[in-house]
C-alpha cells in the first residue's frame, strides 16, 4: 500500500525532471514534457486547443519572474472562457516555485472553497482566493508542515513552498 511518504518521493522526482526539463526544451512543442507535465498536475481531458494555449505561455514566460497568478488565470479564461485556477497557479509555479499551486486537496486541508460558477465576480474572488492561499504559507501552521517535510525528507533541492506543498498535495 503506497504512502504519504511513498507519493512524495515519487513526486518530488517528477517535480525535479520537470523544472530542470522545462528549462532545456520548447515545452510549446516538446510532447514527453508536456506528457509528464499533465502526468503529474493531473492535468487531463483537455481539448487540445487549450493544452496549446497553455503550453506557449508557458513558454513565453518561463523565465519571467514577474508573472502573477492574475496575469495567467486571466490570459486562460481570456482564451478559453472558463477560469482554471489549478492550472494558473501550477504554471506560475513552474515558472516561480516560490508560489503555491492551488487543487482540490490543497484547498480541502486549508478548509477553502472555489467560488462557485454563478457568483458574481468570479474572476475576481479567484485571485482573491489564490492570495490567500498564498498568505496561509506564512503561517505557523504552514511552517510546522515545513518542519515535518525537512525531517522526513532533508536535504531536497526544492523550495520551502514546494515541501508545502507535497504535504499538503500528498494528504488525503
Amino acid at each position: 500500500m503506497e504512502t504519504i511518504l511513498d507519493r512524495v518521493e515519487i513526486g518530488i522526482e517528477k517535480y525535479n525532471w520537470i523544472m530542470k526539463r522545462v528549462h532545456e526544451t520548447d515545452v510549446s512543442s516538446d510532447v514527453e514534457f508536456q506528457r509528464t507535465f499533465n502526468g503529474f498536475y493531473r492535468m487531463r481531458q483537455r481539448p487540445t486547443s487549450f493544452y496549446a494555449s497553455y503550453y506557449t505561455y508557458l513558454e513565453k514566460n518561463k523565465n519571467n519572474q514577474d508573472l502573477s497568478f492574475e496575469d495567467t488565470v486571466t490570459y486562460l479564461y481570456q482564451e478559453t472562457g472558463s477560469i482554471h485556477a489549478s492550472f494558473s497557479s501550477k504554471l506560475l509555479a513552474t515558472v516561480n516555485p516560490n508560489m503555491p499551486i492551488w487543487d482540490k486537496f490543497v484547498l480541502q486541508n486549508l478548509g477553502l472553497r472555489t467560488p462557485y460558477s454563478y457568483e458574481k465576480d468570479r474572476l475576481q474572488k479567484t485571485i482573491q482566493l489564490y492570495q490567500k492561499i498564498c498568505d496561509w504559507y506564512k503561517t505557523d501552521e504552514a511552517i510546522k508542515k515545513l518542519a515535518v517535510f525537512n525531517q522526513q525528507f532533508p536535504g531536497t533541492n526544492i523550495t520551502d513552498v514546494k515541501k508545502i506543498d507535497f504535504i499538503l498535495w500528498s494528504t488525503r
